[in-house]
């Protein structure tokens, strides 16, 4: 057998996974926001260290572009005194020696005038001055600046150069920069911040920086490099500032590259995401004692909802066993404020409206037993049997033979539909086949005309009725509204629907009901209507109809004394003619 577990286990184990999934899926969510916030944070602020670095070289450009002019104002003003240039460009190295490693004057032969110790001694020309020449004297009116070479005196540099114009002979002032001295800034930049920056020319060499390798394949001769199978021609390329690559070893870390303003420079930082997982790493125990929390919370706050709700729930389900067994007066009070206080008194309310349901029952079983006795004893009716058979001996004896026929026959008529089960329905058909027999006999009785009339809606014929239901309505026409037979008249039968109901009236123009005793008429309680009673009354057809289909249901009886009384029926529409 199939083991059953109840359902406060079910609930605790429901809200345990619960509490717990959220507040693992709270934890996982926060932790990536927080991994999502440190690496925009982390590109946020490596973008803020190039900007530095940018504005640092700016400044720097701002100084050499400050030499230059310094040089070529002292040049102009002393071209005839070499002593005095070459005072002036030794004053001007030793002033800035922290940044350059040179500052002379070329002239056209490629010889020059230095201001550093090597090139005050020896000013041969050379030939790797020669693009630095011709470039000056291509763009005499801008500063240009070449590409990182080896420089016999100044080493790995990149000099800036601009034509001196203005002097009597051609000549050009250079500034070679001195690389290492901008390398250690950025070694400096990279120690502290924990990153990896260089500058890279537009071909792709390097400048400075690169402190670390980081999956970089350095290429020391020409200065070059690569990630993986990217080239730097490749990384500059790109018209993207962030870029994930992935090195040799699959290993992915994030490139951003930023160009200087004033130097046709790229600054490159490459993070392989160390600071991001050192950041994590301490996020990571907290974590952990999150979870451990988070279980333990789960725990608790699952015990207490299954504690809360089972005490109820077994207080209730021990009251309905208990009413399984029969004792419907179990009475188990939940003093709770909640859903289950609402449950408790609503069953012992639903257990009070079953008992009286019962009750009901009962007597609704009683009434209507009673009433179709009534109906049953009275429709063989010996008082009408005499007046009819007294009728027929009338006939008779005043010779209208020819009416002795019609009288048994209506009579035989009555007879075989009043002996049939009184609890059976009918169609109105029937009703009104049967109401025509008592018509007729009641005209050859009385020698009076009831001439009946009929106005039936299309496809009411065959609406169920009560068997019995129209005769002690025509019968209260003639008794009541013309008086006994004393008078005569038309009795007319409506049928019609009229929203969700069908009304079925009978109407008399006969002498009426006073208003003071219509309400009289419909209100006699059934079960006070003694059994002997010979007639059907109004009040027990309106009691059928009303324990059939509902107290919205029954008769209405609407006079206008000395002119018209009309008796209405009224049954729900949506009878099916497989009730009759």
């Amino acid at each position: 057998m199939r083991r059953r577990f109840s359902l406060p286990l079910k609930l605790f184990f429901i809200v345990f996974a619960f509490v717990l999934s959220c507040i693992i899926l709270i934890s996982q969510l926060s932790y990536r926001y927080v991994q999502k916030e440190i690496r925009t944070n982390d590109l946020y602020y490596t973008n803020q260290i190039l900007d530095k670095v940018d504005q640092y070289f700016t400044v720097n450009f701002s100084s050499f572009q400050t030499i230059l002019f310094s040089v070529e104002t002292s040049v102009k003003a002393n071209i005839d005194n070499t002593e005095v240039i070459k005072k002036q460009l030794r004053e001007l190295y030793e002033l800035n020696s922290n940044y350059v490693s040179n500052i002379y004057l070329i002239k056209s032969d490629l010889s020059i005038l230095g201001g550093s110790t090597p090139t005050r001694i020896f000013d041969e020309p050379l030939s790797e001055r020669e693009p630095l020449f011709d470039a000056a004297d291509k763009n005499r009116r801008t500063t240009f600046v070449s590409d990182p070479y080896k420089s016999k005196y100044s080493g790995w540099t990149v000099t800036m150069v601009r034509f001196l114009n203005g002097a009597p002979f051609p000549m050009a002032i250079a500034v070679d920069l001195d690389l290492n001295a901008i390398e250690e800034t950025l070694f400096k930049i990279n120690k502290q911040e924990q990153m990896n920056l260089a500058l890279i020319t537009e071909s792709g060499q390097i400048i400075a920086g690169f402190s670390e390798n980081k999956g970089l394949l350095l290429n020391i001769q020409d200065h070059t490099f690569s990630i993986g199978e990217t080239s730097a021609e490749q990384i500059l390329d790109t018209t993207e500032t962030s870029l994930q690559l992935h090195t040799k070893d699959g290993v992915p870390v994030y490139l951003l590259k930023k160009p200087t303003e004033k130097f046709n420079w790229t600054m490159i930082s490459i993070n392989d995401e160390s600071r991001l997982k050192a950041a994590l790493s301490r996020l990571e125990t907290y974590y952990i004692e999150l979870l451990a929390a988070g279980l333990l919370l789960s725990l608790f706050i699952s015990f207490f909802i299954a504690k809360y709700i089972r005490n109820p729930l077994y207080a209730l389900k021990t009251k309905m066993k208990r009413v399984e067994q029969g004792f419907l007066t179990t009475t188990i009070t939940i003093n709770r404020n909640d859903e289950f206080g609402d449950l408790s008194r609503a069953f012992d309310r639903m257990l009070q409206q079953i008992v009286e349901l019962i009750r009901r029952a009962e007597l609704h079983n009683e009434l209507e037993r009673k009433l179709e006795i009534q109906v049953l004893q009275s429709q063989i009716n010996p008082h009408f049997l005499y007046n009819t058979l007294g009728s027929i001996s009338n006939v008779i004896r005043l010779g209208q033979i020819e009416k002795v026929d019609v009288v048994i026959g209506s009579l035989i008529s009555l007879l075989e539909y009043g002996i049939d089960d009184a609890s059976e329905k009918v169609s109105l058909r029937q009703e009104l086949r049967n109401v025509a027999d008592y018509i007729e006999i009641q005209n050859i009785r009385y020698n009076r005309n009831f001439h009946l009339i009929e106005h039936i809606e299309a496809g009411l014929m065959d609406f169920p009725v009560f068997r019995m239901l129209l005769q002690p309505l025509v019968e209260n026409s003639i008794f009541h509204g013309y008086n006994g037979g004393e008078i005569e008249g038309p009795i007319t039968i409506h049928a019609y629907k009229e929203g969700g109901i069908v009304i079925i009236e009978v109407v008399d123009q006969g002498e009426g009901i006073p208003a003071d005793q219509i309400k009289h008429i419909l209100i006699s309680e059934p079960s006070d209507v003694e059994v002997k009673r010979k007639r059907i009354g109004l009040n027990n057809i309106h009691g059928r109809i009303r324990l059939h289909y509902g107290e919205q249901f029954g008769l209405q009886i609407i006079s206008i004394p000395k002119e018209i009384t009309r008796v209405r029926a009224l049954f729900p529409a949506d009878l099916q003619k497989g009730d009759a």
